[in-house]
């Protein structure tokens, strides 16, 4: 019995057969040959996830100075149950993410159905005539106890198959250009070696033709300004050695726009690995410093927000506090100080540790345990109490809800037997928690609902009335604030309605 590829709004498509694989081996071959008469250089996306796919179509779009495409793109996705819906969605023009950036579906559109410079596939061949492969394999930290970032560690799995799937195809001209965030040694001590193997099996001469490996990160932001956020932003590359190092400047320059942005050479790949994951590192610092404060602001009734706006005049050297909130989620905050770490470890062999970068994914991961005790001041016993949570992504105006902090609030009101619902109205399924009840009709969402939790802070939540709230529970809510969504007004309102306020920060009102 064939398998379906089921997408997140239950379209399901059949995985290819065989003969509908061969017959796809001859459509990409196809196509590459009549890109190349056109003069065009072919390059392959590997993974078309969150980044993979936004990448894709920003290379797709390039274009010279005479306005012609710089490249052809084959966007690769594996034909599995849980992605190969992928490839269908994105051959109709259609992105398969949601975010609130138009130019999202602009690029999509004109670059599958307008310019014909991008076409997703499932096959190997697009390896094989590529003249660069850019990877955005997801790879992920494993943190096996909760609160205890220190025991995490990098399962390498998934990202060695694909490497190694790239060594069988590629021609030894084809530049490898490692996008995900990886830990530091990565590209030196398990791509290049593993490239080296695949190339030697095949017959090449790897002193005459090294690997041509290089690494350049994302700094991909989702949300209002996606697509902006890979195409007209800062990047820093490095390759392992200098032809590598002149191939990505190259297709890099192309891609980007390095006139107002312009690209940083590092010295090797170490160093360009190192530099994503300390970043992010930083930023997880700087948040969970926020956090330990807005707690001891609730416990003196001073408005942490208003102390982070004051402190934040100061341009040039404080303007870049970030806020407190439910916690940190998405696919970068709660993993790059694990993947550091466990790099420093198990890569270098050095018997060391982030200690504050560790401790900072800590107070971060246990985030949203404090909301639950913010609603327990009010409510102490949470059984049977119904409680709706508003915004399950982990970013506002964006559709990823990968290691959200909503899912981790969901979790532990659940073992208190709270009765959960939630809504977000970029997310049409759940599957961290598949369990839980997520309406795409706010009014289904909030009826009944005893406390509302501002999580996320979408537009359309922040826009809220109090009295729509009231209209649209038929009671008198407790209503939870996690980050400043809720104006000093809006919060005398709710006050003079009879409801109860807590939040991050704020402390009893």
């Amino acid at each position: 019995m064939q398998k379906f590829s089921v997408s997140p709004d239950g379209e399901k498509f059949l995985l290819p057969t065989e003969e509908e694989g061969l017959k796809e081996r001859e459509e990409v071959l196809r196509i590459t040959e009549e890109q190349r008469k056109l003069g065009r250089e072919i390059v392959a996306v590997q993974g078309m996830g969150f980044v993979g796919c936004v990448m894709a179509a920003v290379v797709a779009d390039s274009e010279n100075e005479k306005g012609e495409p710089w490249y052809f793109v084959h966007g690769q996705q594996r034909a599995s149950v849980r992605s190969y819906w992928k490839v269908h969605k994105i051959n109709r023009g259609i992105p398969p993410v949601k975010s609130s950036d138009a130019e999202v579906d602009r690029i999509f559109k004109s670059t599958v159905s307008q310019k014909k410079t991008f076409r997703a596939t499932f096959r190997n061949e697009a390896f094989e005539v590529a003249d660069v492969v850019v990877v955005d394999i997801q790879l992920d930290a494993t943190k096996p106890a909760f609160g205890e970032a220190e025991k995490g560690f990098c399962d390498l799995a998934a990202f060695r198959d694909g490497i190694r799937n790239l060594g069988k195809h590629i021609q030894p001209h084809c530049l490898v250009l490692v996008e995900t965030t990886v830990p530091p040694g990565t590209c030196e001590r398990v791509v290049k070696p593993i490239m080296e193997e695949e190339f030697t099996r095949r017959g090449m001469d790897i002193e005459k033709n090294p690997p041509l490996i290089a690494h350049s990160y994302e700094r991909v932001m989702p949300g209002a300004r996606y697509v902006s956020s890979i195409r007209d932003f800062w990047r820093v590359y490095s390759g392992v050695n200098a032809e590598s190092k002149r191939r990505a400047k190259e297709f890099l320059s192309r891609v980007i726009d390095v006139k107002n942005f312009p690209l940083t050479e590092l010295e090797d790949t170490n160093a360009s690995e190192m530099a994503k994951v300390m970043e992010n590192s930083y930023r997880a610092t700087n948040i969970a410093l926020t956090l330990e404060w807005a707690r001891f602001a609730e416990k003196i009734g001073v408005d942490i927000f208003k102390v982070r706006n004051a402190i934040r005049k100061r341009k040039g050297t404080h303007d870049n506090l970030l806020r407190p909130s439910l916690g940190v989620g998405g696919y970068c905050l709660t993993k790059d100080p694990v993947l550091a770490n466990w790099s420093m470890q198990s890569l270098f062999g050095i018997d060391d540790m982030l200690d504050m970068a560790i401790e900072a994914v800590n107070i971060n991961d246990t985030m949203p345990l404090h909301t639950i005790e913010l609603i327990q001041e009010v409510i102490p016993d949470l059984k049977d109490v119904k409680i709706t949570v508003l915004g399950v992504s982990y970013l506002e105006e964006l559709g990823d809800t990968r290691h959200s902090p909503s899912a981790t609030l969901v979790k532990f009101l659940n073992e208190a037997w709270a009765v959960v619902k939630a809504h977000d109205p970029y997310v049409d399924f759940w599957p961290e928690m598949e369990n839980v009840p997520l309406y795409t009709d706010l009014k289904v969402a909030l009826k009944d609902a005893e406390v509302v939790i501002f999580a996320v802070g979408h537009k359309v939540y922040k826009d809220l009335q109090p009295k729509e709230i009231l209209s649209m529970t038929g009671t008198k809510p407790l209503i939870v604030d996690c980050s400043d969504f809720i104006s000093d007004t809006k919060i005398r309102q709710y006050l003079g309605l009879g409801c109860a306020f807590r939040g991050v920060g704020k402390g009893a009102k």
